[in-house]
């Protein structure tokens, strides 16, 4: 094992790196004028575990970790989250619907946005702080013209800039919406410009929800994930356990990235996230472990509202 300050060298089975930064010192960290120190060790098919003494530093330690292995992904997450698609992307590789959408979601109300991350416990506000550091300096010590290449990559894209907490609000809600306001039926309701044809109109169901909704959930049956837990008394260990099998994509935003993140004798988890989510929401520790999958709960409430049967809009 080696020690290094700041900067990854990879080994075959085990690299240390100490990480540490002033936040508050450098025009790209709008996070407080906080110390962040982690200590990074990568093991075998380099996962990352972060070890950290308040929170913050391990949000630090995790954002440049992540960045190390996948900064161009959340950054064009980043883009769209901000409804900046087709500005940044063009065409072909942008979504004008999308933007759309959230530039009225996420950027119509700032103080809404902000809202939601004051919203947030203490430490939480302090994981994303340290995390958005970690992500600015990983970008400051590489520099735009040293950035992964390729479809995926982002080298000298004009879009790559320093983010900022609110980015990832705006981006997490994106995960949020991606089922309802952002994707799916509703997106497609929200997007029909022209409005229901006068015989939908005529109609009890006026916008066709229940054969949308039936086509929707005929699709979904098709799809879905696994999580299987044990009681004690049927395994040969005399434990429980969990088999956690979610149906993510291998490739994108929507895959999983492993990690560890431990606070000494205060927080002590591994598992998954999302791609630049700083917490883990499928994983395990000391005492349990948890899991998520597809249901068929209702999550949504529809509403019918009568418009004007001479103007559908």
């Amino acid at each position: 094992m080696i020690y290094q300050h700041i900067k990854y060298s990879l080994l075959a089975i085990l690299t240390i790196s100490l990480l540490s930064a002033c936040s508050g010192s450098d025009d790209d960290d709008a996070s407080g004028a906080e110390t962040y120190k982690a200590k990074v060790t990568r093991t075998a098919y380099g996962i990352p575990h972060i070890e950290a003494d308040d929170w913050g530093s391990l949000g630090y330690g995790f954002g440049y970790s992540y960045s190390q292995d996948n900064y161009c992904v959340l950054m064009r997450e980043i883009v769209a989250a901000n409804g900046q698609s087709a500005e940044f992307f063009g065409e072909e590789d942008g979504d004008l619907d999308a933007d759309f959408i959230f530039q009225r979601i996420n950027n119509s109300n700032p103080a809404e946005t902000q809202r939601l991350l004051d919203s947030q416990p203490a430490h939480v506000q302090s994981l994303i702080s340290g995390y958005v550091s970690g992500v600015n300096r990983y970008l400051r010590d590489t520099g735009v013209a040293n950035l992964a290449e390729g479809d995926v990559g982002c080298r000298n894209a004009s879009w790559v800039r320093y983010i900022d907490a609110l980015d990832l609000i705006k981006y997490f809600r994106g995960i949020q919406l991606q089922n309802s306001s952002t994707g799916g039926l509703l997106r497609q309701s929200i997007m029909d410009t022209s409005g229901p044809s006068a015989a939908v109109t005529a109609s009890p169901d006026q916008f066709g929800i229940k054969s949308k909704m039936s086509t929707l959930l005929a699709k979904h049956i098709q799809g879905g994930s696994n999580g299987i837990a044990l009681g004690s008394e049927y395994t040969q260990s005399g434990r429980g356990m969990l088999l956690a099998n979610p149906h993510q994509p291998w490739q994108g935003s929507g895959r999983w990235y492993q990690a560890h993140l431990t606070i000494p004798g205060e927080y002590d988890v591994m598992g998954a996230t999302l791609q630049g989510v700083p917490v883990i929401p499928l994983g395990f520790n000391d005492q349990l472990a948890w899991t998520h999958t597809v249901s068929f709960a209702g999550r949504f409430t529809l509403y019918g509202l009568a418009i004007n049967p001479a103007n559908p809009l």
